[in-house]
């Protein structure tokens, strides 16, 4: 039936995200499991770092990854037909994180580390594939050097990941089982990874969504250099002298909130009409970047009462359920086999009608969807900030419920027409 409703080629091309949607409600329910030990602060338990990884690994790079496969080569300007490789790289990716999952609920430290070496080899084809993309580039667009940036974090991440569960399991430096490691993965993977990631396609995107072909006052390379230059500043004060550390953080705060001035010009620029849920989706990331800024700023000036730890998890749960989380889903309602999925094959609407629709990317429930995702990650954080574990289940209930949500919307509208037996294949339109 699916083979039916695509190509193999659009099939090869949307893999990783469809499976990351389709998965996006597992990895919320751990989430919401995770909730109240976080908010008791046993972030370091059993289900938080299974929910951690299912979210980090399962959710978010997933998508991330097959959004590359896309778009790297035409920000690069290089003609890729699409492969077998996304496959084989997914069926790798999953099979690892799977172990890794089971073993951290059952304290399994060596099954633990196989499915990081596993997950580790899967990434690494990939990175293979980006760096050849990137060898080959005919044009260097403004986004190539933050992509470039985080795929190297990517594999410090995922490297500095390894080497913490095999340190785990032989216990050959003890120095890494304290703050010191997790930290340094921490920082790699968020401010690396993610953050550049974000930040970078959010300056070639959100332009192109909000209608302007060479927006102005706009400051991507020193936003850029400053989120980079933090990575190295916190990593190397996290090993060496705390306050090099603080100076990371507060220059990653400094940026952020030089790229939420950014984002609100943009903003202020997209129409409001048609409506459009992604552009809702970045009001709220304005906020959530302020919030996430500032306290960065805060803390590495000591301006944060109480303890440092509560602060660091709360901004790592509200970074990575919130502010990650609605750059991706805000980005899917642009992205082309969801909208054919969910106004083509699910309401039976004509191809050439989906363009034509007032407001072709506000889905019907949209809005209270997004409500009800975007309530939970404040909420949890909330939670660990007060020390009140009944307001972060709340907020994981929420946020399962909202990722539960985005699931049927996105990845399985289409389901029940399939079941039914309906033609899913209108009749080809002329013109």
């Amino acid at each position: 039936m699916v083979a039916d409703l695509f190509p193999a080629r659009a099939l090869r091309a949307s893999l990783l995200p469809a499976a990351a949607i389709g998965l996006f409600p597992l990895a919320a329910l751990a989430a919401a499991l995770a909730a109240p030990e976080v908010a008791a602060l046993r972030h370091r338990g059993p289900v938080p770092l299974a929910a951690n990884h299912l979210i980090t690994l399962g959710w978010a790079t997933t998508i991330a990854v097959g959004v590359l496969d896309q778009l790297l080569p035409a920000a690069a300007g290089v003609r890729r037909e699409p492969t077998r490789r996304p496959g084989l790289r997914l069926a790798v990716h999953l099979g690892g994180l799977a172990a890794m999952v089971v073993g951290f609920v059952q304290g399994a430290h060596q099954t633990v580390a196989a499915g990081g070496l596993v997950v580790a080899g899967g990434l690494a084809l990939f990175l293979v594939d980006a760096a050849a993309v990137l060898r080959r580039r005919t044009r260097t667009l403004p986004v190539l050097p933050f992509v470039a940036g985080a795929l190297a974090c990517l594999a410090a991440t995922v490297t500095w990941g390894v080497i913490l569960a095999e340190n785990r399991r032989h216990l050959f430096l003890l120095a890494l089982v304290g703050p010191m490691g997790l930290a340094t993965h921490v920082v790699l993977g968020m401010i690396g990874w993610f953050g550049l990631l974000v930040v970078g396609m959010s300056y070639y995107l959100v332009p192109r969504f909000a209608g302007l072909r060479e927006p102005r006052e706009l400051h991507p390379a020193a936003v850029g250099v400053g989120l980079a230059a933090s990575v190295v500043l916190t990593v190397a004060g996290v090993a060496t002298w705390s306050a090099l550390a603080r100076a990371g953080v507060l220059l990653a705060g400094a940026s952020g909130l030089l790229y939420a001035v950014d984002l609100l010009r943009l903003v202020r620029a997209w129409p409001p009409r048609p409506p459009d849920l992604t552009r809702v989706h970045w009001i709220i990331m304005i906020v959530e970047t302020v919030v996430l800024s500032a306290g960065a700023a805060a803390w590495a000036l000591g301006l944060l009462p109480g303890a440092g730890v509560r602060w660091g998890v709360a901004a790592v749960v509200l970074f990575l359920l919130g502010w990650v989380t609605l750059a991706i889903t805000g980005q899917t309602f642009k992205v082309t086999p969801f909208l054919m999925w969910y106004y083509r094959y699910h309401r039976g609407l004509r191809a050439y009608e989906i363009p034509r629709l007032e407001a072709p990317y506000w889905p019907r429930g949209g809005g209270a969807i997004l409500a009800v995702l975007a309530a939970g990650p404040p909420l949890i954080a909330a939670g660990v900030l007060l020390a009140r574990p009944p307001v972060a289940a709340l907020g994981g209930a929420l946020f399962a419920l909202g990722a539960t949500g985005i699931g049927a919307l996105l990845a399985y509208s289409w389901l029940p027409a399939a079941w039914a037996g309906r033609n899913l294949r209108p009749p080809t339109e002329a013109g």
